[in-house]
């Protein structure tokens, strides 16, 4: 029987199309067809809300992954599962991305909050014992938003040969291009409900595989049972009822089971949204919204979205009534070079989003965001994302590099924080381009390292001072950067440059030399490349470190709450294997607040790394004709997939069994924990839960290395992880 607790007060989130309640109002109007009426069709799939669908749907959902962070652990294989059986089934998937986000609404941030608290709410049943109805309310918290895995599932699509595209804003509309062109790109679309905002017939909104079916969505039956309202009528109610591109009527917004058939029937009284604003303008809810111009942006921003044609163009549809100033729904247009980067899935729209917006909206992490630690470091990555900006901004027209920014943070929204970068762009780019490597320079090293990955040659190489000294080199049409790995390679000494781990002669810095002496230790096999280089740079900023709570001098087995705090919070940095099932085990708060630091520092870097890459590119550092390779390259920058809490948690676990033991450091009791079953039981979906605590304890070594190779009073906390390094050795794993 699970455990009785208090009540909850979870507020429950809304799950599938981004259309408020139009899944529920339209869910007995589906038609469901054999499979096989789809056999040699190319079907268009809007992959936010694909991806939706398996993050948020019965039956595939992971309710603990709001507590671990990461992704789900199922998430790779329903993906290739899926793949597999469209295949089977002799239909040819396309995927859409969505790509830049310029009208934005409160719903992502309000969304964040609500979530926020019944994380809170979670925490408080998992603390005091309910772990039943704690894993009910993580369920309920939801977390991860589609785009988030935009680029985990883009590497799954090209290690299956599945063909993709980046949309330069809204998905659907790409969709409906494709379909609606006189080559039919696509077939039929498998998408949201804002597919409908054009004339199209039907749309898919599922597959059944078991079943041999999908299910559809047919415009007509829809217009049938609208009671009489026309077309536009149909998109007011859409947009009334709230979308992606506008907030719900605020007078609407605490409704939800009956919201979409409510908007309906406001329209058959008044006609059109504009009427029921102006109606309800004196409501306190309406009055100092500002709805109605939101109201009027989001419809212009239907009418005129802009997608990408087959000639390469950037343009509006109904381009022949198109207005003048596009710009003022849809923000300023960017270069058409910077879409094709997005298109191919070069480079993200994280960076675009903020330049096009001019904001950037710091929504709640995981754990609620009340850790103090988490907000320093959040208001100190202002240097990072100055750089990210002032490289794109750099190649683009002056009126780019005085656009003003702000960051917004959910704790402090009235004052929000500019990003001055202005004085950068010149700089930073001169700084990095005096690398433009060839691989005749550099292949013969490359070759005697089969086993390094490109981001930990890119500083152990430096090392050899001979080679060091040739990769000085200047742009000239002689040396443009051709195969993949000069682009890629010479986009990380760029980016180790700019983070001060290489210095202007190409040489390794103080922290050069410790990050090369980290990587230098690995085992090649353990993949480990990107985790030790993340943990180098928190190391640098002083947030990879203990609990703060156990930071002061303790005797003991207070003494040992702070080793095992540092050392799993390196482990976080690596990843547990486990069965494509969600997760079942322990948990840790505290690990989660250092899994949202690691995940805010990955996101930065990524960004930077494809700003250095949009920099190199669009200032004709690289060969950019005829090339086949952009996916490739767009890949080949790390943090593709987000790490969760999970090895940490193991390591914690296994040191903390060991400490609440008599003996923590004799053979046998470190044999008894990992040999009798003690610990793979408690994480039973685990693949090789103590294989996986030995790799993290060789991270753990090759950090160790790095510190130690480092001057005196370069590390401010060496003597601490010194401490910890020597509680450890008596604590490892038997062979």
């Amino acid at each position: 029987m699970p455990a009785q607790g208090p009540p909850r007060t979870v507020t429950p989130l809304s799950i599938g199309g981004s259309i408020r309640n139009f899944d529920a109002w339209s869910s007995n109007r589906l038609q469901n067809l054999p499979i096989s009426v789809l056999k040699d069709a190319v079907v268009g799939i809007d992959a936010g809300n694909y991806l939706k669908k398996i993050i948020d749907g019965p039956g595939t959902k992971e309710p603990l992954v709001p507590a671990l962070g990461g992704f789900p652990f199922s998430l790779k294989n329903k993906i290739e599962d899926d793949l597999a059986q469209w295949h089977q089934a002799g239909i040819k998937p396309l995927f859409v991305f969505s790509g830049i986000q310029f009208l934005r609404t409160d719903k992502a941030s309000s969304t964040s909050e609500v979530a926020a608290k019944n994380r809170s709410v979670a925490w408080q049943l998992y603390d005091i014992g309910h772990a039943t109805q704690a894993v009910e309310a993580f369920g309920d918290s939801g977390s991860l938003q589609p785009v988030e895995v935009y680029r985990f599932l883009r590497q799954i699509l090209l290690e299956n040969n599945v063909d993709f595209q980046v949309a330069p804003y809204a998905a659907w509309a790409q969709l409906v291009y494709l379909e609606r062109h006189p080559k039919q790109f696509i077939d039929a679309i498998f998408g949201p409900a804002e597919v409908f905002f054009y004339d199209v017939d039907k749309v898919i909104t599922g597959f059944s595989f078991p079943r041999a079916s999908f299910s559809c969505l047919n415009k007509k039956a829809i217009m049938q049972d609208l009671g009489g309202l026309n077309h536009e009528q149909f998109i007011d109610a859409c947009i009334l009822s709230g979308f992606d591109f506008c907030p719900t009527l605020p007078i609407l917004e605490k409704q939800n089971s009956s919201l979409f058939k409510t908007c309906l029937d406001f329209l058959k009284t008044c006609r059109s949204a504009t009427g029921i604003v102006n109606q309800y303008s004196e409501s306190p809810a309406i009055k100092d919204s500002g709805y109605l111009d939101k109201y009027r942006r989001a419809r212009l921003a239907i009418k005129h979205q802009p997608i990408l044609t087959d000639e390469g163009y950037i343009e509006p549809m109904n381009i022949d009534d198109a207005p003048g100033d596009m710009h003022e729904f849809m923000g300023n247009r960017l270069p058409e070079e910077v879409y094709f980067y997005l298109s191919r899935g070069v480079i993200g729209s994280s960076v675009l989003d903020m330049i096009v917006s001019g904001e950037l909206h710091e929504l709640p992490p995981l754990d609620a965001g009340e850790n103090e630690s988490y907000r320093v470091f959040l208001e100190g990555l202002q240097t990072v994302r100055a750089q990210s900006l002032a490289l794109l901004s750099q190649p683009l027209q002056h009126w780019w590099n005085s656009r003003k920014i702000n960051v917004i943070y959910w704790y402090d929204k009235p004052n929000p924080r500019p990003i001055i970068y202005k004085d950068l762009s010149a700089g930073l780019y001169e700084s990095t381009s005096t690398w433009n490597v060839k691989e005749s320079v550099f292949a013969t090293a490359l070759a005697a390292h089969p086993g390094n990955s490109l981001l930990g040659f890119a500083i152990t190489g430096l090392t050899d001072k001979d080679l060091a000294a040739k990769t000085h080199t200047t742009k000239s049409n002689e040396n443009l950067l051709k195969t993949t790995n000069e682009v890629v390679l010479n986009v990380f000494w760029r980016t180790l440059r700019l983070r001060e781990f290489i210095d202007k002669d190409h040489l390794l810095t103080p922290w050069g030399k410790v990050l090369s002496t980290a990587l230098g230790t690995l085992d090649h096999n353990d993949e480990l490349e990107e985790a030790c280089y993340l943990g180098i740079e928190l190391l640098r900023a002083k947030m990879l470190r203990a609990d703060p709570n156990t930071l002061n001098q303790y005797s003991g087995r207070d003494a040992d709450r702070r080793y095992c705090s540092l050392i799993s919070r390196v482990a976080s940095l690596g990843k547990l294997r486990h069965n494509s099932i969600g997760y079942t085990g322990p948990l840790s708060r505290t690990l989660l607040t250092h899994n949202s630091i690691i995940r805010l520092m990955s996101k930065s870097l990524e960004n930077l790394l494809q700003m250095v890459l949009t920099s190199l590119l669009m200032n004709g550092d690289a060969d950019r004709n005829d090339r086949s390779d952009w996916k490739q390259i767009g890949l080949a920058i790390p943090f593709v997939e987000d790490i969760n809490a999970g090895l940490g948690i193991a390591v914690k676990t296994y040191l903390d069994e060991l400490t609440n033991t008599e003996d923590p450091t004799s053979y046998e009791t470190r044999l008894k924990i990992q040999k009798d079953q003690l610990i793979p039981q408690m994480f039973v979906q685990s693949i090789d839960v103590m294989a996986d605590v030995n790799k993290a304890f060789r991270l753990w070594d090759a950090i160790m290395s790095g510190i130690k190779a480092a001057p005196e009073g370069l590390v401010t906390d060496a003597a601490k992880f010194a401490e910890a390094d020597a509680w450890l050795k008596a604590r490892r794993p038997v062979s």
